[in-house]
C-alpha cells in the first residue's frame, strides 16, 4: 500500500537527515533576513543583531552537521546466533542505525546459496564482494563511501574476512565492538597502513600494562619429535581474553597434531568439520603471546598497537624460524583467543603471506568428557 505524502513529510521530519534539513531551511532564511537589518542598523546599535546572526548561522551548520552523509554500516552476521546472544546482534543494528545514512545487513543465509554453506575463503570474498557494491553504489549516487564494519563471526571467517578486505587498499575501513563489559558498541581497529608502522612510546606503555613480556626476544621453540617434512609449519599461539587452558590445548595440538589430550578431553580444535576428531599435521615449532589480565582494555589505541605487535612479532619469529629451519616458506597456523577486530586487523596485515587460523569449535570442547570421568 503507498503511503501518503504526509505521512513521507512527517516521517522524514522526525529522522536525524530531516530535522537537519529543516534547521537549514528556518535558520538560513533568519540569517539572510538579518542582514539587511544589520545594514541599517550598523550605524545606530547592531551589536543584538549581530548576535542573532551569529547565532542562526551556527545553528544553520548545526543543521548540516545533522544532514550531511555519514557512511554505511555494515552488520556481518556470519553464524546463527544462541538466544543469549542476540542482544549482541541488537546492539549493532541500532548504532549503525545510529550512525550511519545507510545499513547493510548481511545475514548468514547470503552466505548459504541453495541452502549450501560456503567455504570459509568464498564467504569472506563474498562478503566483501557485497561490500564492494554497497560502496559503488553510494559513490555513484555522490555520497561518502566510508565504510563501518559491525562484525559477528567466527575467528577464522574474521581473519579471512581481513585478508580480503586488504585487497581494497583505497579505501578504509574502521571495525566496530561490542563491549564485554559495558555492552556497548565501540570503535576499535582502522584497518590502514599505520597499523604496520613501528610502534610508539605510549604504544609501547599500552603493551606494557596488557601483555606478559612484550619485549622479551622471539625465540621459536622447536618441537624436537616433528617429522622433517612438516618442520616449515610455525604454530602463533595469542591468547588475549580469559581461557584457563587454551595456550596448553594449542601447544598440544601444535606439537603431536592430535585434537584430542591424553585424558581424551576434546581441544575444540577441529581440522574437518564433517569429521572433528580427524588429526591435523604438527607443527616445527610455536611461539605464544599471552595477555597479563582477563579482559583488555577497550580502547582503539589499545587493539591497534596489539594488532601491530602481533604482526611484527609474527614477522620476527618466521624469520627466525626460516634460517633455523632451512624452509624457504614458512606456513604459519595460528591459534587465536583474542577480540575479533584484533584477528581481522591480523588478517588484514597478514594478507599476502601463507598463513591460516585454526578452527575452534567451543562446544564439542564444552561437550567434551575426559576418559578418566566417562562412565
Amino acid at each position: 500500500m503507498h503511503t501518503r505524502w504526509y505521512r513521507q513529510l512527517w516521517v522524514f521530519l522526525r529522522s536525524r537527515e530531516g530535522f537537519g534539513a529543516l534547521l537549514i531551511a528556518a535558520f538560513s532564511a533568519i540569517a539572510l533576513g538579518i542582514v539587511p537589518n544589520m545594514l541599517q542598523k550598523l550605524w545606530d546599535s547592531g551589536w543584538f543583531y549581530l548576535a542573532v546572526f551569529l547565532v542562526a548561522t551556527v545553528t544553520v551548520v548545526l543543521g548540516w552537521i545533522l544532514h550531511r552523509e555519514r557512511g554505511v554500516g555494515v552488520i556481518i552476521q556470519m553464524f546463527p546466533l544462541l538466544p543469549t546472544e542476540t542482544g549482541r546482534l541488537e546492539a549493532l543494528l541500532a548504532a549503525s542505525a545510529k550512525n550511519h545514512s545507510s545499513t547493510l545487513f548481511i545475514r548468514p543465509t547470503l552466505l548459504q546459496p541453495a541452502g549450501e554453506l560456503l567455504a570459509p575463503p568464498a564467504r569472506a570474498d563474498l562478503v566483501a564482494n557485497l561490500i564492494d557494491a554497497r560502496v559503488a553504489e553510494q559513490t555513484r549516487n555522490g555520497r561518502e563511501g566510508n565504510v563501518t564494519i559491525y562484525p559477528l563471526a567466527q575467528m577464522r571467517d574474521g581473519f579471512l574476512l581481513g585478508q580480503r578486505l586488504a585487497d581494497d587498499r583505497a579505501k578504509t575501513f574502521t571495525v566496530m565492538h561490542v563491549s564485554a563489559t559495558r555492552n556497548t558498541v565501540l570503535p576499535s581497529v582502522k584497518l590502514a597502513t599505520h597499523l604496520a608502522s613501528p610502534l610508539t612510546p605510549e604504544q609501547q606503555a599500552l603493551l606494557n600494562n596488557c601483555l606478559k613480556q612484550p619485549d622479551a626476544p622471539v625465540a621459536p621453540i622447536a618441537h624436537p619429535n616433528c617429522p622433517p617434512e612438516h618442520r616449515h609449519r610455525l604454530a602463533f599461539i595469542v591468547r588475549l581474553s580469559r581461557g584457563d587452558t587454551m595456550t596448553a590445548d594449542a601447544r598440544h595440538v601444535a606439537e603431536t597434531g592430535h585434537v584430542r589430550l591424553p585424558s581424551g578431553r576434546h581441544t575444540g580444535y577441529v581440522f574437518a568439520p564433517e569429521h572433528p576428531e580427524t588429526p591435523t599435521t604438527p607443527c616445527g615449532a610455536h611461539f605464544i603471546v599471552e595477555a597479563s589480565t582477563d579482559y583488555l582494555p577497550e580502547t582503539q589505541q589499545t587493539f591497534e598497537s596489539i594488532a601491530t605487535h602481533l604482526y611484527r612479532t609474527w614477522t620476527v619469529a618466521r624469520d627466525e624460524w626460516q634460517a633455523e629451519s632451512g624452509s624457504p616458506d614458512i606456513e604459519t597456523r595460528l591459534f587465536l583467543m583474542a577480540p575479533l577486530p584484533i584477528t581481522m586487523a591480523l588478517g588484514w596485515l597478514m594478507s599476502r603471506t601463507n598463513a591460516d587460523v585454526a578452527h575452534h569449535d567451543f562446544r564439542i570442547a564444552r561437550q567434551s568428557t575426559p576418559i578418566s570421568e566417562a562412565p
